[in-house]
């Protein structure tokens, strides 16, 4: 679900992947349906990832405390390391923000 005036465009397809399994994860929890509340749109930080397609928010109000916790823990597990995932006060911020590997002897 997108809340109304949420702006998608610009949104990069990693974050249609981080959407979809945290929808997955917040009925899997038997959650309160899993809602976009910010992507590009709204005000953030000057180098917020928002502004590159790269961020979204998700709502949280309403989900039970002990919910909340385990739908993070999940979508943490699930999303891996190229994603960060925090719990806010009032939302769940997702962003691909993938961190430079170790370069591997060949």
């Amino acid at each position: 679900m997108i809340k109304d005036g949420v702006d998608l465009r610009g949104l990069k397809p990693q974050m249609a992947v981080a959407y979809t399994i945290a929808a997955m994860l917040y009925q899997k929890h038997g959650s309160q349906p899993c809602v976009i509340t910010s992507a590009g749109d709204g005000t953030h930080g000057p180098n917020s990832l928002h502004y590159q397609g790269l961020a979204l928010d998700l709502r949280t109000r309403g989900v039970i405390p002990a919910m909340l916790t385990s739908i993070v823990r999940d979508l943490k597990f699930a999303l891996g390391a190229q994603f960060d995932v925090v719990e806010e006060v009032d939302h769940i911020h997702i962003e691909f923000d993938p961190k430079d590997e170790p370069k591997r002897d060949a």
